[in-house]
């Protein structure tokens, strides 16, 4: 009897120990998708802020501007590898010329009109441009020195995305004519270096019809804006594929503040 008491015992031991075995798997497999899904939640709640800080950026200077190049502008802003179209291999963007010119510039005036020019910068007219390249490219020490505050962490699966820049500098010399003719075509000149504005930014090229910036004939600029990041098991997307993009217009408040014509 204590034979048969003692088998049965363990039978029992062996039988609560497979079943523990089993729910504690079950615990694991849920734990680990709520954990994925929870740090996919967080990814995109990351790229939705940092994609909306950088459209109110851009729209904030956009409402100052004196003036927005048109479609078809051409501009080199000097020969820094910060202010480089890599996409094309050049060193000119062209206002809406493609996939591979995500570029907008823009003439903001001064931030005190009473100051000179020549003797402080807030009194010169404003140069500011917002462009687009790849993170692989930032990336490259030849580009952002290891050492810069700049620095990016790698990230080699998200490479082919992009970072969309800023680069600001004061227009020494400049002062527009009475009817406002005399608009500055940078071709080299500026001073100055371009800084990262966001990152994980989708590329044009992968959606047809997804353009960053556009300028409209009467001046004003429509952003919108993908954001893409693989993590280790996911692809986040702001907003998902079958949504459109994060869009926000901005319409200038000071175009050609002072000129005898429009």
């Amino acid at each position: 009897m204590r034979r048969s008491k003692l088998a049965f015992t363990l039978l029992e031991v062996v039988v609560t120990l497979a079943i523990l075995g089993v729910l504690s798997l079950i615990f694991v497999r849920i734990f680990s998708s709520t954990f994925d899904a929870t740090d996919s939640i967080s990814v995109r709640n990351e790229l939705l802020h940092e994609a909306q800080i950088a459209e109110q950026v851009i729209a904030s200077k956009a409402k100052l501007a004196w003036y927005v190049y048109p479609p078809g502008a051409t501009i080199k802003m000097n020969n820094g590898k910060t202010t480089a179209n890599a996409l094309a291999g050049s060193h000119y963007w062209t206002v809406g010329g493609g996939a591979d010119q995500p570029f907008l510039a823009l003439v903001l005036p001064p931030e005190n009109p009473r100051l000179s020019c020549a003797t402080d910068n807030e009194g010169c007219f404003r140069f500011y441009a917002y462009y687009a390249f790849p993170r692989s490219y930032y990336l490259d020490p030849n580009v952002i020195a290891p050492t810069s505050s700049q620095r990016l962490d790698p990230d080699p699966r998200n490479d082919d995305t992009w970072v969309i820049m800023e680069f600001r500098t004061a227009l020494k010399g400049f002062s527009p004519d009475a009817s406002c003719s005399n608009i500055p075509l940078p071709d080299g000149g500026l001073a100055g270096g371009g800084r990262l504005l966001v990152e994980y930014v989708q590329p044009q090229s992968t959606t047809p019809g997804y353009s960053i910036f556009t300028v409209k004939p009467d001046g004003s600029v429509e952003l919108r804006l993908r954001m893409l990041k693989r993590t280790r098991k996911r692809v986040v997307r702001v907003p998902p594929p079958n949504r459109p993009p994060l869009t926000l217009k901005a319409a200038p408040r000071n175009l050609r503040i002072g000129c005898s014509t429009p």
